[in-house]
């Protein structure tokens, strides 16, 4: 008999809620959960139902590695399945784990099953997973996307492929309901200098932030923040490149702290050892670029729970969706916080990991940048006197009064500096106390487009709706609407609360 799949009762709800938007008329739905919700067990839960009722099921992703882990959870709770790999025969099983390339290259000799499952699916909109959609959903499939951040850093919606989204529990309810592990951020006094860096495709270049990451001494050392704050934690460091990440295992060997590196071209062998040699504790940090990221689960590699304990962040993004996917590996649950040390300012570039974020079929509209903002428009902001991270908009420090300057750039050097313990608790009272604050429909917008909301207008008339103990009506919205297009017109008329 097939091993039981037990859902959490969120995952029971996220799983309905996919349901119901298919049910609606919908034929492609894009769920979206946080990294550690378990969107594998619930896509296994999804295909073994959908097999059990003789249907056919593919789970699509776009790395061989991730095909072997999915395939390995699939065996594990007794789903029969084939792989559309290179170096395996295409098989007749109702259910097949597929890469995204080789199932393009024999679309010709496949016919589309009734259920298409793509893994990281905010990768959807690259030509060959646009190909594998699209003759899928020609042929009829259902099409059911899983992704924690659906946001691309070219701006494009995930809208063309997906016709409707489905939101799990966000990630501030999985930490408050001990489905993820709470954590401590770490951030530097002085954030690297990118002034030199260009942008290509929306994020650095890498060649120019290799040369700007790749140094010695770089707002702090981080194998003496690791022993200091995370000392025996098994720790993930996210670098630039293949070679900063190889530098950084050396400098932190050097300093008696056993790493070792990674990447996609190493050889099983090498990989085989360094996961094993993690989990085992020979490795306490295992440096990589960007094999730790997208979808792998270390845990499901060794087949056995290995939780990451501590994450290092020595590589600037501008991307947010890269930023949670990076700290999101360190989030899964244990009985303690996870360590976070930001030697990238990130926490200052994209907000705390379980900030509250819109997330929209529609993409991101195009807008110019201001030429004196390298860093884009920043919500939160640090006291150079006592080194506290809080949301933007106080004119003193809300821990220790002292004034805070006007916005401007502050000379950034290589520096062998500390880091500094950002107060999570305080940031997320800080919060509320701001949100009560906002009285107005109006106010509540304003605050909303500070925080970098996709929605405002949305969200504070949810808000004020809840408030008064209702659920919002669609004159609500048109309303929110209204008021959000009079201050992005500049408008300055009072608006009471409804």
């Amino acid at each position: 008999m097939p091993n039981e799949i037990t859902l959490f009762p969120d995952q029971e709800e996220f799983v309905g809620g996919l349901r119901a938007a298919i049910a609606a008329g919908n034929q492609s739905v894009l769920g979206v959960a946080s990294t550690g919700m378990g969107k594998t067990i619930v896509s296994a839960y999804i295909a073994r139902s959908a097999w059990q009722r003789g249907k056919t099921v593919w789970f699509v992703c776009h790395l061989k590695n991730l095909l072997w882990q999915t395939s390995k959870a699939f065996w594990s709770l007794g789903i029969s399945h084939g792989q559309i790999a290179s170096g395996k025969r295409n098989s007749d099983l109702p259910v097949q784990i597929a890469t995204v390339g080789t199932l393009a290259r024999r679309l010709d000799k496949l016919t589309p099953p009734d259920l298409l499952i793509v893994d990281e699916a905010h990768l959807a909109m690259a030509a060959t997973w646009k190909k594998v959609v699209e003759w899928a959903k020609a042929g009829g499939s259902t099409i059911l996307g899983n992704s924690a951040t659906p946001e691309r850093l070219d701006g494009k919606g995930l809208g063309y492929l997906f016709d409707a989204m489905v939101e799990a529990r966000p990630m501030q309810w999985l930490i408050d309901n001990k489905r993820l592990s709470d954590y401590v951020i770490y951030s530097s006094k002085m954030t690297p200098d990118l002034s030199g860096v260009k942008k290509q495709a929306g994020d650095y270049s890498q060649s120019q932030l290799e040369e700007a990451m790749d140094k010695p001494v770089l707002i702090g050392d981080a194998a003496s923040h690791w022993k200091r704050f995370a000392n025996g934690k098994r720790t993930i460091a996210y670098c630039v490149t293949i070679k900063h990440s190889k530098h950084t295992a050396a400098h932190l060997n050097a300093s008696g702290i056993p790493a070792v590196h990674v990447d996609g071209e190493s050889s099983p062998e090498e990989l085989r050892d360094a996961i094993e040699g993690f989990a085992d504790g020979r490795y306490k940090v295992l440096c990589n670029v960007a094999l730790m990221t997208t979808g792998f689960d270390l845990s499901a590699q060794v087949g056995r729970d290995v939780p990451i304990e501590a994450c290092i962040l020595l590589r600037p993004t501008q991307s947010v969706a890269l930023y949670l996917q990076m700290v999101g590996r360190a989030l899964r649950m244990k009985p303690f916080p996870a360590v976070i040390l930001d030697h990238a300012g990130n926490v200052m570039r994209h907000g705390l990991p379980d900030d509250e974020r819109s997330w929209s079929l529609e993409g991101k509209k195009k807008g110019k940048r201001k030429a004196d903002d390298d860093e884009g428009d920043l919500q939160i902001q640090q006291c150079l006197s006592c080194y506290a991270i809080f949301r933007r908009g106080p004119d003193c420090c809300p821990m220790c009064g002292e004034e805070l300057p006007r916005k401007g750039k502050a000379e950034l050097q290589t520096v062998d500096g500390e880091l500094e313990k950002i107060d999570v608790a305080q940031i997320r009272r800080e919060r509320k106390r701001e949100q009560g604050q906002a009285r107005t429909l109006r106010e509540l917008i304003e605050l909303g487009l500070r925080r970098g909301m996709n929605k405002s207008s949305q969200w504070a008339a949810i808000t004020l709706a809840a408030r008064a103990g209702r659920k919002p009506t669609a004159k609500d919205f048109a309303e929110a609407k209204r008021v959000m297009l009079e201050i992005q017109q500049g408008g300055d008329s009072e608006q009471e609360a409804f």
